[in-house]
């Protein structure tokens, strides 16, 4: 009974270990120091209402961890949509108002100030508004990503 359980703890120990080179190695990281003077924002022709992107880190559109962050401007609207992986996100600066659900309701949006962390699960409907100005967010995720967006009469 020993040995089986030590040659289980084995070979459990070589896969798991066999994964997490194979892991570390496919999603390896390059050195990269990206200061704030130095971001350079991308006009997003799939985003709505101006909104701006920068790719920290990885590729969103390839299987791999990825960082970016959004540039919301003053008034944006994001209707109700959903991502396919799971998402956090913080509040780099302005104050975002967000919320869960399948249809924008201004009354059940949270305020959310400079430095609030939060969760996108994965095909999980949510809706916010950079409703005082400018909002920034950092978004990570485990890519590909991409965004359906969800019928709704309540703009």
């Amino acid at each position: 009974m020993k040995i089986y359980k030590s040659f289980s703890a084995a070979i459990f120990f070589a896969i798991v270990t066999g994964f997490t080179f194979a892991f570390i190695q496919s999603n390896s990281l390059t050195p990269k120091i990206v200061l704030p003077g130095e971001v350079k924002w991308n006009a997003n022709p799939n985003q709505n209402g101006g909104i701006e992107t920068i790719v920290l880190a990885g590729d969103p559109q390839k299987e791999g961890l990825y960082t970016m962050r959004f540039r919301i401007p003053a008034g944006t609207k994001l209707l109700p949509h959903w991502h396919p992986e799971n998402r956090t996100a913080v509040i780099l600066s302005g104050t975002f108002y967000y919320s869960y659900g399948n249809s924008f309701n201004e009354d059940k949006l949270k305020e959310m100030p400079t430095g609030t962390f939060f969760t996108e699960p994965a095909r999980q409907p949510h809706f916010a508004y950079a409703k005082k100005g400018e909002v920034i967010i950092q978004v990570t995720g485990w890519g590909p990503t991409g965004t359906t967006q969800l019928q709704n009469d309540n703009k």
